[in-house]
């Protein structure tokens, strides 16, 4: 089996069927035994070649890679879609992939454990709730190209379950293209930088053109690189834990 997205490749881990893997996407580093195994591109450019050469009995996708899937069809391997922006996304896709893979209890379980980690955020008591910018990629150094976590996205399911606000709630798309200016506007009270190229040690100077922001003027602008920030996961309990620590320290 190959797994096109961490997403896939942590939900095939999550039902105990990750030992059937034999390659995943380029950036799939959940959990650590993949690190071993071939990689066949990248979440926009998987490469069919290197999957066909791998003759896998199952191909795990997104629902971006429909043309792929018409041609692993075509050379007879079967595809299972798993479409991944938000929770529930997680849990249908746990279903879905437990049922195909004949681990259905473990699936179960597993989604029992999501729910249990909501239901524990749910019974928190915080302190005041923040409005939050859930940044998840921009260019090196600076903030370019910033595209940030919308209403039904991954981060935003997860800062809603935690009580807090997402500045771009009103947006209406769920991976929105934001400027500098939209952050000085909107005001946030902090920032969560989930992008690639965030660096602990260069927050202050990366953010530097909103230094009005209350989010940057109290430093209030948190990297989070961990796996279950950048795409969805069923670890939700890690993640929660890890964003309630970043909201309400």
């Amino acid at each position: 089996m190959i797994t096109l997205t961490p997403t896939a490749t942590e939900l095939v881990a999550a039902v105990g069927a990750g030992a059937t893997l034999v390659g995943v996407d380029d950036f799939s580093t959940y959990p650590p035994e993949v690190a071993d195994l071939p990689r066949v591109g990248s979440f926009l450019s998987p490469n069919l070649e290197a999957i066909l050469r791998l003759r896998p009995q199952l191909v795990i996708a997104d629902d971006v890679h429909a043309d792929l899937e018409a041609s692993l069809r075509d050379a007879g391997i079967a595809t299972l879609q798993c479409d991944m922006h938000g929770l529930d996304d997680v849990r249908r896709g746990l279903v879905a992939v437990g049922e195909r893979l004949d681990r259905a209890d473990a699936a179960r379980a597993a989604v029992v454990r999501i729910d249990a980690a909501v239901d524990a955020a749910a019974t928190r008591r915080h302190g005041a709730p923040p409005r939050v910018l859930l940044v998840i990629d921009r260019e090196v150094g600076g903030l370019g190209n910033m595209v940030a976590a919308g209403t039904g996205s991954w981060l935003d399911d997860l800062v809603a379950l935690l009580g807090a606000s997402n500045v771009l709630s009103a947006s209406g798309v769920r991976y929105p293209k934001i400027s500098p200016e939209e952050i000085l506007r909107a005001a946030p009270d902090v920032i969560i930088d989930a992008s690639y190229v965030a660096d602990p040690a260069r927050v202050a100077a990366d953010w530097a053109d909103v230094a009005s922001v209350p989010a940057v003027a109290a430093g209030r602008v948190v990297v989070l690189h961990e796996p279950y920030f950048l795409a969805p996961s069923p670890r939700v309990d890690l993640a929660l834990e890890r964003l309630a620590a970043a909201l309400y320290p």
